[in-house]
């Protein structure tokens, strides 16, 4: 059976339902933070679980299935970019003991395990442990071949915008539907940090309308103000690297939240979840006691007897709120009074 996409269409994640009407789902990115440090990478579990968040997530890579031979052999052949890059994977990648040491932590300190496999080989690796969900790098949303491999899994897929154009990613939405499994897609600026100027955010709700799919922010900035309201304009999920130290030597450390930061910014997200409640206009206690004393009434003036007409001679508006609101106040002028009013007396709704 095909997956009917509405506006409102939700995906799952080890039991807990990701959607427009549902709280942000949070997920702290460890990615390679961990500098190949397996007691590092649970200080930064402990500290991700700390800030209260749904999920933590790191990164496979097996970098004989991502590059070509030559280039590996003689990584100068390439770039500098590429040879600095390889040198820092080789040296952070976890082997399969170090990550079933991290899942299984993650799994007694019961937070969700992520991971973004780079690679097909990786998504073999990955389903050893059956982890829940698979997140697709913004470097790999134009790979469809890999998104195809990681499709016959079934399992949820979050997959990032950044480093793509309009086209591209409408492309790949298409591609994703006609696969029949579930996704949410994250606005992303792949610049490491972003520069807080060019996130633009009002693209949320653009593509929640153009692509009818639920519609995340993955945010590299240095600061968490644009996670807060990309939370607040629509977003289902927030994804933030998190660190230890943003000067610690490493890839993405800079762009990333430390621990006090990230906490900071899942309580500003969650009490703004509070404060957006629900589109119903009504008043609360507090204010209907609040309206008594301030709220304004029709009062008479001076006395008026039945049959004589309501005048701006004869009433006017005064505090506290107990009778006729001042709303009607031109509604009532010229009309008779059907009674004896006093002065001082608040004029009522059937003096209408």
């Amino acid at each position: 059976m095909k997956i009917v996409y509405s506006y409102k269409n939700k995906i799952e994640i080890n039991g807990v339902s990701i959607g427009y009407d549902e709280p942000c789902y949070i997920i702290a990115e460890i990615g390679i933070n961990h500098n190949g440090d397996l007691s590092l990478a649970k200080k930064l579990i402990d500290a991700a679980i700390e800030s209260g968040v749904n999920a933590v997530k790191f990164q496979k890579r097996n970098l004989e299935s991502i590059y070509q031979k030559h280039i590996l052999e003689n990584p100068t052949l390439d770039s500098q970019g590429t040879e600095i890059l390889l040198d820092v994977l080789n040296e952070v990648e976890f082997g399969e003991k170090d990550f079933k040491k991290i899942i299984d932590y993650c799994a007694t300190k019961k937070i969700t395990f992520l991971c973004t496999p780079w690679d097909t080989t990786s998504v073999d690796f990955l389903e050893k442990f059956n982890v829940p969900a698979y997140k697709i790098a913004s470097a790999d949303l134009t790979n469809l071949p890999l998104i195809k491999y990681i499709s016959k899994t079934k399992k949820p897929l979050i997959i990032s915008t950044g480093m793509s154009n309009m086209d591209e990613i409408e492309r790949t939405v298409n591609f994703v539907k006609n696969e029949n499994v579930s996704f949410v897609l994250l606005h992303c600026n792949s610049t490491y940090p972003s520069p807080i100027e060019l996130l633009n955010l009002k693209l949320i709700p653009i593509l929640q309308e153009k692509f009818n799919v639920p519609i995340g922010y993955s945010g590299h900035e240095r600061e968490i103000m644009p996670s807060i309201m990309a939370a607040n304009i629509g977003g289902v999920i927030i994804e933030r690297h998190i660190t230890l130290d943003k000067t610690m030597e490493g890839l993405d450390q800079a762009a990333s939240l430390e621990p006090e930061e990230f906490k900071k910014m899942v309580k500003y997200v969650r009490e703004s979840e509070k404060a957006k409640g629900v589109p119903i206009k009504k008043m609360t206690r507090g204010e209907i006691l609040q309206r008594e004393v301030l709220g304004k009434s029709i009062v008479c003036f001076c006395e008026i007897k039945k049959g004589d007409l309501f005048s701006e001679k004869n009433i006017e508006v005064k505090s506290p709120a107990r009778g006729l609101s001042p709303q009607y106040f031109y509604e009532l002028l010229g009309k008779k009074s059907s009674r004896e009013i006093k002065t001082g007396e608040y004029i009522q709704f059937e003096d209408l």
